[in-house]
């Protein structure tokens, strides 16, 4: 009977591992999928970019409105293809949880990164509007995420 029990405790630990390992394999692959998202999408504007023409012909921009914006939308997706280009230099290992967040880390470094080179062109954006056109930005900045 003791080797019945014995029995039956390393087949569900066999059985235990074997889904363990599955899920590992499944995690890894979600990842990679991230990874490969992220990576395939290097040369496609941003799915913004729609909302942003959308916002500055809401606003009525003159000439040097409208040459502070492209300014802007011109440095925004230089610094999203320069992050982009860093992370997907080389794909990596991220089969293990200390990979994952050195890649996570990697990746809100790289978007750091590009907030600090395209917020000065947002903000002389910002600062070339009258008071209606900034109240009507400030407006449809509130009902988007960053």
């Amino acid at each position: 009977m003791k080797q019945v029990k014995i029995s039956a405790l390393i087949l569900a630990f066999a059985a235990f591992a074997a889904a363990s390992g599955q899920a590992q394999a499944a995690q890894g692959d979600h990842h990679s999928a991230l990874f490969e998202h992220l990576c395939s999408h290097q040369s496609n504007p941003s799915p913004h970019h729609k909302l942003g023409e959308r916002l500055a012909d809401h606003l009525k921009l003159n000439d040097a409105q409208k040459a502070a914006y492209n300014e802007f939308k011109e440095a925004r997706l230089k610094s999203l293809d320069d992050s982009k280009a860093k992370l997907c230099a080389k794909e990596p290992d991220l089969s293990s949880f200390e990979e994952r967040l050195v890649f996570s880390q990697a990746f809100l470094e790289a978007r750091l990164d590009a907030l600090k080179a395209e917020n000065p062109k947002l903000i002389a954006f910002y600062n070339s509007l009258d008071a209606k056109q900034k109240r009507k930005f400030d407006r449809f900045r509130a009902r988007m995420p960053r």
